[in-house]
């Protein structure tokens, strides 16, 4: 049977579709057009941090524990506890059912190889149960204890680094084999991060600049130690030496680098032209005049600038005067310029 509708309903659906699309366009469409045609942005006082996305690889001083023998074990302090060099970690009973046989002995391969591969004959290596360094004990191990030390993370190559595995296993359980790993210990006093940054970018990171790291389980501050251009890409090192909830089972993680937050005047950078060899605005005046003033830029972050405001020195030591808050400038000054330049010509 066909439901029919009545003319009045018919237009109450029409009327209710007609509102839902005239909504759709103020909400969505108008704004976008609003913003393409608008043709100046006043200058305010603002802050720009400057930031770039990348990962970071942790790099600290571990050391793997491998059993010397088979047994039960029971551990003497929880996951990520803070510990001094020599305390006890473990005991092991070599009257239990584990007792004399080694990992494997059933044919089958390490349950932990994967990992004790990746280790291979490292010096992170220890086969004691008392804590080998002062750090933080841990259950989680990568492999790469032996792969990211201080020593060699000035010599990683990035190809390397970006096609290794980061997974992990956690070894907390009550039973051991001989020539598993049985805990790690993480040296907390300093530790780095390593990463690479675009050669474009990387200048906003010399050494010594103290910056913000914005990791997945909270923010961290760190000092850039070192940098090296390696072409696309530059190597950046932070030194670090502060508390981090993750620290002891991280290693790859995805991070916001933010350096210094510049405070000044925030200008598009569309709005920025060069004249003559200097760059500048063009500020708009009350009888709606266009003048070109030279700017000073503090830092940029690609889409927007922080300018100096009211005056600076420029390289020769010359006083300039530039623009200030509440200045009104062309967004789209190419016309402005062109016309610029062409009435110069003129006067030439």
């Amino acid at each position: 049977m066909k439901l029919k509708l009545s003319a009045k309903t018919k237009k109450a659906i029409c009327i209710y579709v007609i509102v839902l699309l005239l909504l759709y366009i103020v909400v969505q469409v108008l704004p976008k057009v609003t913003d393409i045609f608008e043709t100046t942005d006043v200058l305010k006082v603002g802050s720009l941090a400057l930031s770039c996305e990348t990962t970071g690889y942790l790099v600290k001083d571990e050391y793997v524990c491998i059993a010397g023998e088979s047994g039960d074990i029971t551990f003497t302090e929880k996951a990520n506890t803070v510990v001094k060099k020599g305390h006890k970690m473990c005991s092991v009973d070599p009257k239990a059912q584990t007792a004399g046989k080694d990992t494997g002995d059933d044919g089958s391969r390490n349950r932990y190889s994967k990992y004790t591969d990746r280790l291979g004959d490292t010096d992170r290596i220890t086969d004691s149960y008392k804590a080998p360094i002062s750090g933080v004990f841990s259950f989680v191990i990568d492999g790469y204890e032996g792969t990211f030390t201080r020593d060699n993370m000035k010599e990683l190559k990035r190809e390397q680094v970006e096609a290794c595995e980061y997974d992990s296993v956690d070894l907390d359980r009550s039973a051991i084999y001989k020539g598993e790993p049985v805990y790690k210990i993480s040296g907390d006093d300093e530790w780095f991060v390593l990463c690479w940054i675009e050669s474009g970018k990387a200048g906003d990171y010399p050494e010594g600049e103290k910056v913000t790291l914005e990791l997945p389980a909270g923010n961290v501050s760190a000092r850039v130690c070192y940098t090296a251009n390696e072409g696309e890409y530059t190597r950046v090192i932070f030194e670090l030496d502060v508390y981090y909830a993750e620290f002891a089972s991280s290693r790859a993680l995805d991070m916001t680098v933010v350096a210094r937050a510049d405070e000044g005047l925030i200008v598009r950078n569309e709005s920025i032209v060069e004249k003559n060899g200097v760059q500048g605005v063009y500020v708009v005046d009350k009888n709606d005049r266009e003048h070109f003033t030279q700017v000073k830029i503090i830092s940029t972050d690609g889409t927007y600038s922080v300018l100096k405001d009211t005056t600076f020195y420029d390289d020769e030591g010359n006083q300039v005067m530039t623009v200030d808050v509440y200045d009104t400038v062309l967004r789209h000054p190419e016309n402005a310029l062109e016309k610029d330049l062409k009435n110069q010509e003129g006067d030439d």
